[in-house]
């Protein structure tokens, strides 16, 4: 398995590394684009943190939803990616759900802050965007880097003779194992989440 991974790296590494610049940026534009956002907006995206918080707070609270919330999200996000596969801009259109991906990411973060502060805010950074990020965004980068790779399949002169359905077939197994690393990565910040809410709850 480890060999398999080296070997993929070193195949890939040049869409690996484009596809986490466009992360990378995202995150930036979306830190960057709160700064200036109205005040209004800002509080927005607060109260909705907040929302969930308070939520997470009652007796009834069942954390399951959340997770399937974020099965459901994420699943969406990665049939958008592969949608993508199918159209002329697929290079351009996967890069750019990349960087929307980092976009959301980057809105997240200083809104982290704005509700619990500096000192909890890093303790909630590092459980809910850095720890389950170090799972999801290479399973997502993979996922976009297997559209790419259906995209170049369905144009490929050579394989006129396979079918879409046949393509997407053969590269059903690598959906399942990105989409599976992903839950895993949701179900992780949701067990991170009740630190986070402790914390909140004596704030």
């Amino acid at each position: 398995m480890l060999k398999y991974f080296k070997d993929y790296i070193s195949e890939n590494i040049k869409s690996i590394m484009v596809f986490l610049s466009c992360i990378v940026i995202g995150i930036v534009i979306g830190i960057f684009v709160y700064q200036f956002i109205p005040e209004g907006t800002k509080n927005e995206l607060t109260n909705t943190l907040r929302g969930t918080l308070e939520y997470s707070k009652q007796e009834n609270f069942e954390g399951i939803n959340i997770i399937k919330n974020g099965m459901i999200s994420n699943l969406i996000l990665i049939l958008v990616i592969y949608l993508c596969a199918i159209t002329f801009i697929a290079p351009t259109a996967i890069c750019i759900t990349n960087i929307f991906k980092g976009f959301a990411i980057g809105l997240y973060i200083p809104t982290l802050f704005k509700v619990f502060g500096f000192g909890n805010g890093i303790i909630s950074l590092i459980l809910l965007v850095i720890l389950p990020n170090l799972i999801y965004l290479p399973s997502f980068i993979y996922l976009s880097i297997n559209s790419l790779k259906i995209h170049y399949k369905l144009i490929n002169k050579d394989n006129e003779k396979n079918s879409m359905i046949s393509i997407f077939f053969k590269e059903g197994y690598k959906f399942i194992l990105g989409f599976s690393i992903i839950a895993l990565s949701v179900i992780l910040e949701q067990l991170f989440s009740i630190v986070v809410i402790n914390m909140y709850k004596v704030m």
